[in-house]
């Protein structure tokens, strides 16, 4: 399953990913991964959540995200969760550009059983459909 976290930029949507991941981790029965495009928020995350900083990783294309969450998955059975904080700044790309990552993360979600969290800027009105789809 895929959820994502939407609204405007400044509207509150790192705040409310981090307390999320923050109120999940202690009671997951399994890994809780936290992708970012930097390790400035190591100390914001319960100790339980496992920081990803994206760039140390070089993740520049929609392809990398893919295939370094499947090598994660392939080594660590027991990921339960990831979180993926400014999915359109992470790649500096336009969010109606990610329709292949988002199809693939659908994809993933679905053969190993781990639920994505994504934040996502912009109205709902002009969020593209394969966004709309994930949003609770």
């Amino acid at each position: 399953m895929i959820n994502v976290i939407y609204g405007a930029k400044g509207s509150g949507k790192t705040k409310q990913i981090v307390a999320d991941a923050n109120a999940f981790a202690p009671t997951a029965k399994g890994v809780v991964v936290y992708f970012d495009r930097s390790n400035h928020r190591m100390h914001d995350l319960h100790r339980n959540v496992r920081l990803v900083d994206a760039s140390y990783y070089g993740l520049k294309s929609q392809r990398d995200i893919l295939s370094f969450v499947k090598g994660m998955l392939a080594t660590n059975f027991d990921i339960e969760r990831i979180y993926i904080d400014g999915l359109s700044r992470l790649l500096d790309c336009n969010i109606a550009d990610l329709e292949e990552l988002y199809v693939g993360l659908d994809a993933i979600s679905a053969e190993h059983k781990v639920d994505f969290t994504i934040t996502a800027s912009g109205a709902l009105e002009t969020l593209p459909a394969f966004v709309k789809k994930h949003i609770k």
